[in-house]
Formats: structure tokens, sequence, C-alpha cells
């Protein structure tokens, strides 16, 4: 499955809520959450994952991707984890790296399927720190604007970028999905992206409904 960019999913307003938590703080190194190698080539700082900051800010989050139409038919989420909220300053960086299957504590486990990034500072704002995805051996670079999202596999081998000026604030997070099967959940978005062109239209072909048909079909298949 090829990564799926979910262009202004956060609405800037929520964007601006979430930036004024994380300048609250209280920002840690980000090695207190890594496990294992992570912890060797993980450089960041994150929002102190049980300070009052990072609930609020979750609970904003978690509400613009609730009600992101696009998100939903890109994940299919079943459950998510609380989203955690990453800064990278001048000469930051996270290493190759492959996300674990199975990740949250004892009482919030959750099967990583998708793997989650939501740009909170934009691209203009800093230089390098692009997230780096190997898709299928072939490495493609990604910057968003504020309140851009991108999903992917979460088995994929990705990293972060040196950044090399100003400042990258970023969400992130994992979903396990109604729909555990990469290239299935690519075939379902495009499938509804068709179908949400065909309803804009005043007068749909009568072919659209044949598409809808098949689209439910294929979500009783693999939902």
């Amino acid at each position: 499955m090829s990564a799926i960019v979910i262009a202004s999913a956060v609405p800037p307003d929520v964007v601006a809520q979430i930036r004024a938590r994380m300048q609250r703080g209280p920002l840690v190194s980000g090695k207190v959450t890594a496990v294992g190698r992570a912890a060797a080539i993980k450089e960041n700082l994150i929002l102190g994952p049980d300070s009052p900051a990072a609930a609020e800010a979750a609970g904003l989050l978690v509400g613009a991707l609730k009600a992101s139409p696009a998100f939903q038919a890109a994940t299919w989420p079943e459950a998510m984890l609380r989203p955690m909220f990453c800064r990278y300053g001048v000469g930051m960086k996270y290493g190759d790296h492959v996300d674990g299957a199975i990740m949250g504590d004892a009482t919030e486990q959750v099967r990583c399927d998708v793997a989650m990034t939501v740009c909170l500072s934009d691209a203009a704002e800093y230089e390098g720190g692009e997230l780096v995805i190997d898709a299928a051996g072939v490495p493609k670079t990604w910057r968003g604007k504020a309140g851009d999202v991108i999903v992917y596999p979460a088995g994929t081998l990705h990293r972060v970028n040196t950044v090399t000026s100003g400042t990258r604030d970023v969400a992130i997070s994992w979903i396990q999905s109604m729909v555990r099967d990469g290239d299935c959940r690519r075939i379902l978005f495009d499938l509804k992206s068709a179908l949400d062109a065909f309803d804009a239209l005043p007068t749909p072909p009568a072919e659209a409904e044949a598409i809808r048909r098949s689209y439910f079909n294929l979500i009783r298949m693999w939902a």
C-alpha cells in the first residue's frame, strides 16, 4: 500500500490550539518512549505524555480526525493510540526504523496497522526534517503543510531526516484498522474518492451505482 496524504485534515484553529499546548510544555526527551535500538537513533522532544497539555492536545486532534471523512476512509480506525506530539529542532532526527507490531501499555494495546504523521508546523517553517518512507525499496520524501496528514503501513521502513533550520512540530499515532490489509485499504479509499466525485455531479452516471455496490461488497469482505 502506498502512503495516502490527506490535505488540511486538521483545521487551522485546531492546529493553533495544539501548538499552544506544545508551547506550554513540558517538552521532554523523546527517548523516554523509545524501546530497544530506537533509543540510539531517536533525537527529538515530545510533549510530556502525562501532562495536562498532552491530554488536551490529544483530545483536540482526535476530535478533528474523527470529523474528517477522508481520514476515516483512508484508515478505517478500530482503535488508535493516544497521539504523541513531537518537536524536531536543529540537528534532531530519527534514524531508519520500523514501528512495532503491538504498541501501548497493558490497558491500551493496539495492533499497529497504520502509522500516522500530522504536520503541525508548515514546511516553510523549517528545512530538512523530511519524512522518508521506503515504499517497496524506493525511498520517498514528504513535507506537508500545517494540518496535512500522511498515513502509511506501520511495517514500512521510514525515518526523519536531520532538521537543518527552524522547528518541525508533528503529531504521530498508530491505528488498528478494521481493514487489516494495506492494499485493501487503498482500494477502498480510491473507490470512495471516485464515488464522492460522482456524487458531486448534478447527474451522476448510472455506472456509479455499480461502483457503489462493489465498494459496499468489498467492505463486507474485508472489514
